[in-house]
C-alpha cells in the first residue's frame, strides 16, 4: 500500500527549515540527519502527529523543493515482497520455517513546484507485512542515477535538467538509518560547486521520538486503522 499526497502539516517550509535544521545531531549534508521532534512539534503547536510513530505501520518520505524550480523527485523503496502460492498463503521456508521473500523496488515520482505550499510533497508507503529495507532516490538507488528533474518554470511534460543522487545514499534499515514509523525527508537546495548548481541532503525523524499528545487527530494512526477496517472488510 502507498499513498502519495501533501503534507499539510508543514506548509510552512521557509520558517520550519530556518528553524528546526539547526538541531541535526550528525549528518546534515549527505548522511541521514535526526531532527529533534519534541522541538519540531513545539514549533508547529503541537497539533497532529509529524512521523507515523510506532502507533502506525509506514515509513513517511517527505521531499521539500528549496531550488525556486519546478522539480521531480524520484523516490525508491526496496522491500522484501512475501513470496506466496496460487492461494495467496505465504510460502515457507522448510530448512528454516521462515517466510521466503525477495526483494522488490517500487518508484514514485513526486511532482513539486516552486513556490510553497506546492514546494514539499510525500509518500506513505505501508511497512506493517512487508518490512522496508532501503529508501532512497533514484530508480536503481545508484549515485549516478537522476534523483530530480529540474523544469524551470515548465510543466511535467517539459524537458529537465537531471540531478544525480551524488552522495545521498540510500538508507538502509539494516544499518539502522531508519525504521518503520519513521519519517525520510529529502530537501533540495540551491549550492555552489555542486552539479547543476543543486545540493540534496537526507535527514530523519525518528518515529520512537514522537510526543503522544496532540490537541487534533493521530491522522496516521487513524488512516492505518481505516485500511486495516477495509482490509477486514474484503476478506
Amino acid at each position: 500500500m502507498m499513498l502519495v499526497g501533501r503534507y499539510k502539516g508543514l506548509r510552512k517550509s521557509a520558517s520550519w527549515c530556518a528553524a528546526v535544521l539547526i538541531p541535526c545531531t550528525f549528518g546534515c549534508g549527505a548522511g541521514a540527519g535526526i531532527f529533534n521532534p519534541a522541538f519540531l512539534n513545539t514549533f508547529v503547536g503541537g497539533q497532529f502527529p509529524l512521523t507515523p510513530g510506532p502507533e502506525a505501520a509506514f515509513v513517511f518520505v517527505r521531499v521539500l523543493n528549496q531550488t525556486a524550480e519546478n522539480a521531480e523527485f524520484v523516490v525508491t523503496i526496496e522491500k522484501a515482497a512475501i513470496e506466496r502460492d496460487e492461494e495467496g498463503n505465504p510460502l515457507i521456508d522448510t530448512a528454516t520455517g521462515t517466510v521466503i521473500t525477495r526483494p522488490q523496488r517500487k518508484t514514485v515520482r513526486l511532482q513539486t513546484f516552486a513556490e510553497a505550499p506546492a514546494n514539499e510533497m510525500g509518500v506513505l508507503f505501508s511497512c506493517k507485512e512487508e518490512p522496508i529495507n532501503i529508501v532512497g532516490l533514484g530508480e536503481n538507488l545508484l549515485p549516478t542515477d537522476s534523483a530530480m528533474c529540474l523544469r524551470g518554470d515548465g510543466g511535467v511534460a517539459d524537458p529537465c535538467f537531471g540531478v544525480p543522487a551524488a552522495s545521498v545514499f540510500p538508507l538502509k534499515r539494516a544499518d539502522g538509518k531508519f525504521a518503520c514509523g519513521d519519517t525520510v525527508i529529502f530537501r533540495a537546495i540551491r549550492s555552489t560547486g555542486v552539479t547543476g548548481g543543486v545540493l540534496i541532503q537526507s535527514f530523519l525523524l525518528p518515529g520512537f521520538e514522537q510526543p503522544s499528545d496532540y490537541s487534533g487527530p493521530n491522522t496516521f494512526a487513524n488512516l492505518d486503522a481505516f485500511l486495516e477496517s477495509q482490509s477486514r472488510g474484503d476478506e
